[in-house]
C-alpha cells in the first residue's frame, strides 16, 4: 500500500514537472543516461562471463538468468523495452536538430547499446516485443527520417550505417549472442510445457472468489498455494509472482481495485494519445511532440509483456511506468 501511494505521488509529481519544458528535457536525458548505463552493465557482464550481478559469487540456487541488475532476464528485457524507445527519440532529436556533434554521437551510442542489450538478453518475449516496438517506431518516424537522410550526402549515410552495423556485430560476438539464438531454437519444445500456463489456469479458477476488493495487495504468494492445492491441475514449485500481471492484480485488488488500476494505466495512455492528436501539432513544443509517441510505444510494450510475465510487480519498472503515465496525464495541460 505504501508503494502504491508513492507511485501515485510519482505520477502527480511528473505530471506537474512536465509543465516545464526545461525539466521535461532533463527528465528525458536522465532516462536516457540510466538506460545506457544499465545496458552497458548487462553487456559487460555477458562479455566477461560474469556468474552473478556485479561479478559476485553465484548463489547455491544458481541465478542463471540475470542481466545487469535484474535477477530475471524477462524483467531486464521489460525494462530495456521501456527505455530504448526514449533513447531512440534522443538520437532522432540529436540528428534532427543538428546540435553539438558530441551530444549526437553520445545519444546514438546509447541507442545502439540499449538495442544490443535487448538482443543479448535471453528473454524471447522481450525480443519479440522489441521487434514490434521497432516496427511501430519506423512507421511513426520512418518517413520523416528518410526525408532528412535524402538531404544528406549518400556517402555520409552509408558510412554511418556501416559503422552502426559493425558495432552491433562486434557487440554480438563479445556478448555471446548465440545464447538467445539457442533459446529461440527450443521455442516449440519449451513453450507448450511452461508451467506458467498451468499457474494462470489456477488463478482463473480463483477469480469467482476474489470479491470486490480481492485478498489484499501483496498477498499473492500466501493465497496462491491455497487455490493450487485444491486445483485439478496443480502446478509444482513455489510461486512468488504469477507470470501474468493482470490476473495477479485481480487476485490482490479485486474487481474494484483492478478496475481503478486499469483506468489509471490504460486511461493515461488514451488521454495522452487524444491530447497528442488534438493539441500536439498546434500547441506543443517540438520536444514534447517528439517525446510523447515514444512514451506511448514504451507503455504499450510493457502492457503486452505483462500478459506472460510480471514486469508490473517490479519496483523499478513500476517507477518508470508511473513516470510515463505522469507524462501522459500531464499532457492535458501542455496546451496552456
Amino acid at each position: 500500500m505504501m508503494r502504491g501511494a508513492l507511485l501515485l505521488f510519482a505520477i502527480l509529481f511528473v505530471a506537474d514537472l512536465s509543465q516545464s519544458n526545461w525539466w521535461l528535457l532533463r527528465l528525458w536525458y536522465t532516462i536516457g543516461l540510466v538506460a545506457g548505463s544499465i545496458a552497458f552493465l548487462g553487456l559487460l557482464q555477458k562479455a566477461t562471463g560474469a556468474r552473478m550481478i556485479f561479478w559476485q559469487t553465484a548463489p547455491p540456487w544458481g541465478a542463471t538468468t540475470f542481466f545487469a541488475t535484474y535477477y530475471y532476464h524477462a524483467n531486464a528485457g521489460a525494462f530495456l523495452n521501456l527505455v530504448w524507445p526514449l533513447t531512440a527519440g534522443l538520437a532522432i532529436r540529436a540528428f534532427a536538430t543538428r546540435g553539438h556533434p558530441v551530444g549526437g554521437a553520445m545519444w546514438i551510442s546509447v541507442f545502439v547499446l540499449t538495442v544490443a542489450a535487448v538482443l543479448a538478453n535471453t528473454s524471447r518475449m522481450a525480443q519479440l516485443i522489441a521487434l514490434l516496438l521497432l516496427i511501430a517506431t519506423c512507421l511513426q518516424f520512418g518517413p520523416a527520417l528518410l526525408q532528412k537522410l535524402s538531404c544528406m550526402g549518400k556517402g555520409v549515410v552509408f558510412a554511418g550505417a556501416i559503422a552502426i552495423l559493425l558495432t552491433l556485430i562486434a557487440l554480438a560476438q563479445a556478448t555471446h549472442l548465440d545464447q538467445p539464438l539457442n533459446r529461440w531454437q527450443t521455442l516449440t519444445q519449451n513453450v507448450p510445457k511452461d508451467a506458467r500456463w498451468m499457474a494462470a489456469g489456477v488463478a482463473i479458477g480463483a477469480l469467482p472468489n476474489i470479491g470486490l476488493f480481492g485478498f489484499g495487495p501483496g498477498t499473492f504468494r500466501a493465497v496462491f498455494p491455497c487455490f493450487n492445492s485444491v486445483s485439478i491441475n496443480q502446478v509444482p514449485g513455489t510461486w512468488r509472482f504469477l507470470h501474468e500481471d493482470y490476473l495477479q492484480t485481480a487476485l490482490e485488488w479485486g474487481w474494484v481495485g483492478s478496475t481503478l488500476w486499469a483506468l489509471l494505466f490504460f486511461g493515461g495512455i488514451a488521454v495522452g494519445i487524444r491530447n497528442y492528436k488534438k493539441y500536439g501539432v498546434r500547441d506543443w513544443t517540438p520536444r514534447s511532440r517528439l517525446l510523447q509517441p515514444f512514451v506511448f510505444i514504451a507503455l504499450v510494450g510493457v502492457a503486452l509483456h505483462a500478459l506472460v510475465d510480471f514486469p508490473l510487480q517490479i519496483a523499478s519498472i513500476q517507477l518508470y511506468v508511473a513516470t510515463y503515465l505522469g507524462l501522459c496525464w500531464g499532457s492535458s495541460f501542455w496546451k496552456e
